[in-house]
């Protein structure tokens, strides 16, 4: 019992350790973990460790401080080999600023600041009131040492046997605390640990490792790796002499895979002693008031067990009357099923009657439209009827005057003398194509046959041209008479057969005269018609729009009484199950009442044997051990702020450390 009741007080602050680092990690992976792809894996895991750990230090804005980070390289087990520190001084004035540091070959790595050094270490920087940033090497043992070891199916392996192998993994990372302290806690000197909090990462490719499990810390998948945090607190057990209680405090790491050809990579691990402060151990010190509470806890369980009692006899008299409660349930349910059964009718009832006022709504409002536009017709006609006589008594007249112009017209064609018109261009024509003739006759002729004859070309042309000319003009002479000859012959023809088609005209003009008047007749009947049907429209309509009103309104009273009708179906089964579950439930409750009852005395019992192994028990673990965790806490968080240097500090200097330890891969 002791152990149980201070394992719990102890939990809720281990929670909040446990819980930072794996809060850490998983915001960690969301989302720059899961992005990662950087070459330099070593930087990765830093990021990623640093991460859990977080910015723990705080500092007055403007306060000159100095931030520490020890990098050390270490080989594939945890054995070191190399120290380098980095000083980061933070508002250095202008002019000296002075330091202290046991660090060899120091070196600015990022200004032009030059030192000079002093006794006992101390380090005087020119500054310019710019941050300085140097670094050092060491050869000082380090607070914590991390070890790697390995398991191959349950076999010890080193970091190079195991590369390249299958089977069951384990690595197991142990963090050992060199950092020891004594301090006062109530007057006296004890011996405590800096409470160093460490944080180890590494990536295991999941091609090489499968079924990858942590005890202490977190796993994220990043695709083709697993990224393994792992979180631990060497020291913080014996800090707390929390030896002889159950209270898992983690004080190293094992991870575990089915591993295939394995590869061996690097990890990385980043202490640092300032967390302790900012992960809420303070909490568990307000003991008064749970000592308070305690006391309340007897009084409340002597209160308790009175009650039972009491409970225990009201539970008869409730079983006596359970009975009459459960038939009275039964006839309510029996009288909820009639009236949910009737309600569902009414509700299929009312669903058909809106559909039918819907399609009835509808159909009215269609006539409606129909007979407004009938009207409109109607309208329309009337007011053109009169128009439609006049014009078919005008084309009756004028049809008939045609007719009458048709039978005085005669057909006269005259005809131009076409033959004397082309006599009379025939000479220049004649004469211009004898011209092109002679041209062209003597075109070949040399000079010389002209001289020989006595003449030239040209009036050897001209004398031709003339003869040509005399030629063509008597040849052509006779087309003229023959051609007004054809011409009248012609037109004679054309005449005569114009004067049939002329008559053929008349005759269809004077049915056409007939029909005008026939149409004007009846166009007369029909706007006596179509008067009498726009009255009989108007009445039509004006009664549609009472229709089209009242079956909305129908519509409108079916929807109401549908929608009504689904409610109080929808209610009525809510009622229906609820009645059900009442019915049930008051045979549920009558048996549990009989249990009640036999059970209440069983119950005073308990409370008793509570009070005396529970609440007396726990007030002997209060007044015990716990008690004094407080003060071992606060001494605890006093040690981890005052570790703010590793390589030397100036006193009255503000500043914080963290250790980077890099272990080895084994390469290929």
């Amino acid at each position: 019992m002791k152990n149980q009741i201070v394992k719990k007080l102890l939990a809720g602050s281990m929670a909040i350790v446990i819980g930072a680092g794996a809060i850490g990690v998983y915001d960690y992976s969301h989302p720059e973990m899961t992005a990662v792809r950087a070459e330099d894996e070593a930087e990765q895991l830093k990021e990623a460790a640093e991460e859990v750990l977080g910015d723990s230090t705080s500092r007055d804005e403007g306060e000159f401080f100095k931030d520490e980070s020890v990098y050390v390289k270490a080989d594939a087990s945890g054995n070191v080999e190399e120290t380098v520190v980095t000083e980061w001084l933070k508002n250095p004035g202008i002019g000296e600023t002075k330091d202290s540091s046991e660090l060899q070959d120091i070196e600015n790595i990022k200004g032009d600041e030059t030192f000079s050094r002093g006794n006992d270490g101390e380090i005087v920087w020119n500054s310019e009131g710019e941050d300085i940033y140097y670094q050092g090497t060491t050869s000082k043992a380090l607070p914590v040492d991390v070890k790697v070891s390995y398991k191959l199916d349950g076999r010890s392996i080193s970091a190079e046997e195991l590369k390249g192998k299958s089977g069951k993994v384990e690595i197991r990372i142990d963090y050992t605390n060199n950092s020891r302290k004594t301090v006062s806690i109530k007057k006296k000197k004890v011996k405590m640990y800096t409470p160093f909090t460490v944080v180890t990462a590494l990536m295991l490719p999941t091609e090489e490792y499968k079924n990858v499990t942590i005890d202490n810390g977190k796993i994220v998948s990043d695709a083709d790796k697993d990224i393994v945090v792992g979180l631990a607190f060497p020291g913080l057990r014996e800090n707390l002499k929390l030896e002889k209680l159950d209270v898992d405090i983690p004080e190293s790491v094992t991870i575990t895979a089915d591993v295939k050809n394995a590869s061996v990579g690097s990890t990385v691990t980043v202490a640092t002693a300032d967390m302790i402060d900012k992960l809420g151990f303070d909490k568990v010190n307000d003991f008064d008031s749970f000592e308070s509470s305690i006391n309340d806890l007897d009084d409340a369980a002597e209160k308790l067990s009175d009650g039972s009692n009491e409970l225990a006899d009201g539970a008869k008299t409730l079983d006596s009357k359970a009975g009459e409660l459960n038939d009275g349930v039964n006839q309510v349910a029996e009288g909820v099923n009639s009236y949910v059964g009737g309600v569902r009718e009414l509700a299929a009832g009312s669903e058909q009657l809106t559909q039918g006022a819907d399609a009835l709504k509808q159909g009215t409002k269609a006539a409606q439209a129909g007979i407004a536009s009938a009207k409109e017709g109607a309208d329309a006609l009337v007011g053109n009827y009169d128009a439609a006589v006049n014009g078919a008594a005008q084309l009756s007249g004028g049809l008939k005057e045609l007719s009458s112009a048709l039978s005085q017209s005669q057909m006269n064609i005259a005809l131009p003398d076409v033959g004397a018109q082309l006599n009379g261009a025939i000479a220049p024509m004649a004469s211009q194509m004898a011209s092109q003739m002679a041209a062209g006759a003597v075109a070949n002729i040399p000079d010389e046959v002209f001289e020989q004859l006595g003449t030239t070309r040209d009036a050897y042309v001209a004398g031709l041209t003339q003869t040509y000319a005399g030629i063509l003009t008597e040849g052509l002479s006779g087309l003229g008479p023959q051609l007004n000859g054809a011409l009248e012959q012609t037109a004679a023809q054309v005449q005569g057969e114009i004067e049939g088609k002329m008559g053929v005209i008349k005759q269809n003009v004077d049915a056409l005269a007939g029909g005008a008047d026939s149409l004007a007749a009846g166009i007369g009947q029909l706007k006596d018609g179509t008067v009498k049907l726009q009255g009989g429209l108007g009445q039509l309509n004006d009664g549609s729009g009472a229709l089209v009103q009242g079956t909305s309104d129908l519509y409108n009273g079916a929807y109401a009484l549908q929608q009504g009708a689904a409610k109080l179906n929808d209610a009525g089964s809510v009622l229906q199950t609820g009645t059900q579950k009442l019915k049930d439930g008051g045979s549920q409750f009558a048996a549990g009442v009989s249990e009640l009852a036999g059970g209440s005395t069983t119950l005073a019992d308990g409370m008793k044997e509570f009070k005396t192994t529970g609440i007396d028990e726990l007030t002997k673990v209060f007044n015990g051990d716990i008690k004094n965790v407080t003060n071992r806490i606060n001494a605890m968080k006093k040690l981890g702020k005052k570790y703010s240097s590793f390589a030397g500090m100036k006193d009255g200097t503000a500043g914080s450390t963290k250790f980077i330890i890099e272990t080895k891969g084994i390469e290929e």
